[in-house]
């Protein structure tokens, strides 16, 4: 609402200055500057009575009511009363014989109105209306307006070149302009055009977060990964990146590009900083990349770490099934004893195979049994649990 509000009461001043070869009665004057002073006071009911008061005296000047009713539309911006600020406007357009300023005036106020309101085909047909009758020159901020209006209602040839007026009008463009024309280009299917203005945006702004952002998710969007990571990574080296977000995504990217070592490291060195927290998430995740670049000890730490934080016994099983695989029997045997006891076997009952498998060979044959006997109650393992009790009976 503040927004609209500074927009509607910088448009309302213009509209008040009557600077248009034509002047309210003196009777009009007078009370509305006595609304004006209601307003500076903050005693917008007071303000409100003179007003409708008014409307009622100059039902027979069309100028007047047309500029009574413009004061009602302001007043509704600043009393917050957004419902009633079109129809006024409504009232003053119909009016006749009006000066050719007025009218005009007028579009560009209804635009700016129905816009906020998120009709945007009116707007977009208000400020063609205002455009072709303004004998000033558009400010910037409008041609904006007007662009965003027309790309709302999918009229992107109109949409680029109004913004296109704007970013060449404003000094300095705003950022937001570009980004406007950025979203305009990919709408029309014209991605090069969009690389350049994001790039161009990130030399002119080179500290900025959202210059960065959107050059390096313009490269997510055309899915060009291995792109999009060294964008990432140097506004992040900048200290123009911080957020959690940011850091998951690089970390991601750099896993996509197959990179998992340095998407590793930075989560571990995040962590040490304190930057990301060390929770399952985050742990699992890096003992995933250091499983990804081969690096087992490396990611039995992490998993360890993650598995107790874990809710339950998948993460000892992983581990588990890390140790199996490295004929490190004894410590095998140990996390999928403690997958079993988290409820990990309710899913898989294969653990408690394995979990016999694991003991015999460790040479703990006692342990073995224990698992190899509860295995043969379930179906699915039953013939394998079998096998394995009579090599331990031959052995």
């Amino acid at each position: 609402m503040a927004a609209r509000i500074f927009i509607l009461v910088a448009c309302l001043s213009l509209l008040a200055a009557n600077a248009w070869g034509q002047a309210a009665s003196r009777s009009t004057y007078l009370r509305v500057t006595k609304v004006q002073e209601a307003w500076d006071a903050q005693n917008y009911d007071e303000a409100l009575l003179i007003i409708e008061e008014l409307i009622e005296k100059t039902r027979g000047d069309s100028y007047d009511h047309a500029l009574v009713h413009q004061y009602l539309a302001r007043h509704c911006v600043l009393a917050d009363c957004p419902e009633r600020i079109r129809p006024a406007l409504d009232v003053a357009m119909a009016q006749k014989d009006l000066p050719d300023e007025m009218i005009t005036m007028l579009y560009l106020f209804y635009a700016q109105v129905v816009l906020s309101e998120g009709d945007y085909a009116v707007a977009a047909d208000y400020y063609e209306r205002w455009l072709a009758s303004t004998i000033m020159d558009p400010g910037p901020e409008h041609l904006f307006s007007a662009s965003y209006a027309n790309f709302e209602i999918k009229n992107y040839d109109r949409a680029e070149e109004l913004v296109v007026r704007a970013i060449e009008n404003g000094k300095p463009a705003l950022l937001n302009w570009s980004q406007l024309r950025y979203e305009i280009l990919m709408a029309m299917e014209r991605p090069g055009d969009a690389e350049s203005v994001a790039a161009a945006l990130v030399e002119e702004h080179p500290t900025s977060e959202k210059a960065w952002q959107l050059l390096g998710n313009h490269y997510l969007r055309i899915e060009e990964m291995e792109r999009a990571l060294p964008i990432f990574a140097i506004a992040w080296s900048q200290g123009i990146l911080r957020t959690d977000m940011d850091a998951k995504r690089i970390v991601s990217l750099y896993s996509y590009v197959e990179t998992p070592e340095r998407a590793a490291r930075l989560m571990e060195s995040l962590v040490e900083d304190a930057f990301i927290e060390e929770d399952f998430d985050t742990l699992k995740r890096i003992g995933e990349l250091w499983l990804l670049s081969r690096e087992r000890t490396k990611a039995i730490a992490a998993l360890s770490k993650a598995a107790d934080f874990a809710e339950d016994g998948k993460t000892d099983e992983m581990l588990a099934g890390i140790h199996f695989e490295e004929e490190q029997w004894v410590e095998a045997h140990a996390r999928y004893l403690r997958a079993i006891e988290r409820g990990a076997a309710e899913e898989n009952s294969r653990i408690h195979l394995l979990a016999g498998v694991a003991a015999w060979r460790a040479g703990m044959n006692s342990e073995a049994r224990v698992s190899l006997n509860e295995a043969l109650k379930h179906d699915d393992v039953s013939n394998q649990a079998r096998s394995v009790l009579r090599q331990m009976d031959r052995s």
